[in-house]
Parts: C-alpha cells; sequence; structure tokens
C-alpha cells in the first residue's frame, strides 16, 4: 500500500491529510468548549461524525468496501495480460482511436467505460472499441456525479445510458463506473434497477493533471509491479477524455506518449510469464466474456472535464 502511494501527487496527498486534520478538529472543538453538555454534544457528534463518514465513503472510494455482492462488476482478464488497462470519460476522436491503434499493435485488450453523449457522436469509435474484442461499459450519460442525485433520477439516466449505448454497440451493456468512482446508497438502488453492476479500478496514475511522459510511464510501471490484488491482475485507471469538457484533453500528447513505451513492454512481460502445454488450458483466451473481480484501492480525484470529437 505504501509503494502505491508513490503514484498518488504529493498535492493530492496534501489535499487529505489537510481534509482529515479539519475533519479531526471539527470533531474535537466543541469538547473543548461545551465539556458541560456532554449529552447534547454526544448525540451532535454521532450525527456529524455519521455524515462525514457517509460523505467520506462516497466521495473517496476504497474499493469494493460496504458494497452488495449482487451488485460487484467485473473486467475481462486478457489471456498473458499481467495488468487490467481501463480508460473513463470517452470517447474522444484523435485520442480514444490513437489508444486503439496502440493497443491492437501490442495485442492488448482494456475497458473503456464512455460517456453516451461523446458516444453518440463517435459511433465509430464505439464500434471499433467492440469489434477489436475491448470491454464496453456505461460511464454515464454525462459526468456528473451521483451524489445528491435522487433515485428517481438515477434509474431513469441509467437506463437511458444503458439502452442507448447498447444500440450504439450492437451488443448489451452491463457494468457502470460512476465519476470518480462515488457510490451513494441511491445508485445502489438505481443499478439494480437498470440491470447494471458497479465496476471500479485499483490505481488512478492521475494522467489527467498532464504530467510529463515520463512522470507517467514511471507510475504505470510502478503499478504493474505491484503484482496481482487477490488472484487476479490489478486494474489502472487512465483516461481518454476529460469529463465533459470538448476537445482533446490537455493530457493527450502525454498519455499517448507514456502508452507508446508502456504497451510494448507489458505484453513482453505477459508473454514471458505465459505457461506452456496443459497449463494453458486453465488460463482465459483474450477474446472470451470470462471475467475477474475488480475493486481500487487509490481513487483518482483530479479528472473534471471532457472532450468532442468529429464522426
Amino acid at each position: 500500500m505504501l509503494r502505491a502511494l508513490r503514484v498518488v501527487p504529493w498535492a493530492a496527498q496534501a489535499k487529505v491529510a489537510l481534509l482529515l486534520l479539519l475533519t479531526l478538529l471539527l470533531l474535537l472543538l466543541p469538547w473543548l468548549v461545551w465539556s458541560a453538555h456532554w449529552l447534547l454534544l454526544f448525540v451532535a457528534e454521532l450525527a456529524v461524525s455519521g455524515a462525514l463518514l457517509y460523505l467520506l465513503w462516497c466521495r473517496v472510494p476504497v474499493g469494493m468496501l460496504l458494497v452488495p455482492h449482487d451488485l460487484r462488476g467485473e473486467l475481462p482478464q486478457p489471456f498473458g495480460q499481467g495488468l487490467l488497462l481501463s480508460f473513463d470519460d470517452g470517447p474522444t476522436y484523435g485520442l480514444t482511436d490513437r489508444v486503439l491503434d496502440l493497443l491492437r499493435e501490442s495485442g492488448l485488450r482494456a475497458s473503456f467505460f464512455v460517456l453516451l453523449h461523446k458516444a453518440e457522436r463517435s459511433p465509430h469509435l464505439i464500434r471499433r472499441i467492440v469489434a477489436e474484442g475491448h470491454l464496453l461499459g456505461l460511464h454515464g450519460e454525462d459526468h456528473r456525479l451521483p451524489l445528491g442525485r435522487s433515485r428517481a433520477e438515477l434509474v431513469q439516466s441509467l437506463r437511458r445510458g444503458r439502452e442507448r449505448l447498447a444500440i450504439l454497440a450492437g451488443q448489451p451493456v452491463q457494468l457502470f463506473r460512476p465519476s470518480h468512482g462515488v457510490r451513494t446508497l441511491a445508485l445502489f438502488d438505481a443499478l439494480r434497477q437498470a440491470g447494471l453492476s458497479l465496476c471500479l479500478w485499483d490505481h488512478g496514475i492521475w494522467d489527467t493533471d498532464a504530467p510529463p511522459p515520463s512522470t507517467l510511464l514511471a507510475r504505470m510501471q510502478l503499478v504493474r509491479s505491484l503484482g496481482l490484488r487477490k488472484g487476479r491482475p490489478r486494474v489502472l485507471l487512465l483516461h481518454d477524455g476529460r469529463g465533459d469538457e470538448p476537445g482533446l484533453p490537455p493530457h493527450a500528447t502525454s498519455l499517448l506518449a507514456a502508452l507508446t513505451d508502456f504497451l510494448p513492454s507489458l505484453r513482453a512481460a505477459g508473454r514471458a510469464g505465459l505457461p506452456t502445454g496443459r497449463e494453458q488450458l486453465l488460463l482465459r483466451p483474450m477474446d472470451q466474456p470470462d471475467l475477474a473481480h475488480v475493486g481500487h484501492d487509490v481513487a483518482q480525484v483530479g479528472d473534471l472535464g471532457a472532450t468532442r470529437q468529429p464522426r
């Protein structure tokens, strides 16, 4: 876990530390000032603490903690691939298509959780994602957070998104990833009614901050070096868009440069670890829809915005 924190920028770590410090002060201050009214303070502290814990659980994802088992989604586990690649916020013309080129050249598979309004502007990219054997999931009609939205609103949005994306893809859509990984109790109910499963990640590397390619490459290599998680490859979160922003995102050039160096080495490492003979029969081929459980422990929080592309 400490090694994994090395992919988190210092600024993000400082924000989390400051949030925790302020929360602690908020909880302790009333006892220092009005300690005589202990019963009233105790009730107030329970209410405040409960609200803070719920917001923290919603806004800062911690794997599949408290996610019902029937809603836990799965990602493809490609044959001979020791790291699961996952992209959010696309598709983006000029970026998603180039990512697909790099994946095809390296013989790798990935998952793409797309925003519906972008998918409808670039249906050819949706068809290509499916045709080339990648998993297609829903990231929402847009990039709004589930937090603060009613169950009825979420049900309608998820159903519309699932149905319209399925038409574009020519196949059912079963997985959903919420913006920033935010989960709420209303979202759980809405997912059940919409017939979708929740799918998160293991490690985000803040690619949307547009760090230099060398920094992104080092973070990718670190995540790969962490090895398996609960018997399955870890899930690396990347972005082929940035929220609802139109046009190419600022990190496009840096991301493509890092992937150009990283993907061939990922494929080579996978081939080097392949078994032979009967052992191969126990592994899953790349084009099978068999799935591996997915979770996450480091949330990506700096990915607001998005992208636009021609047909």
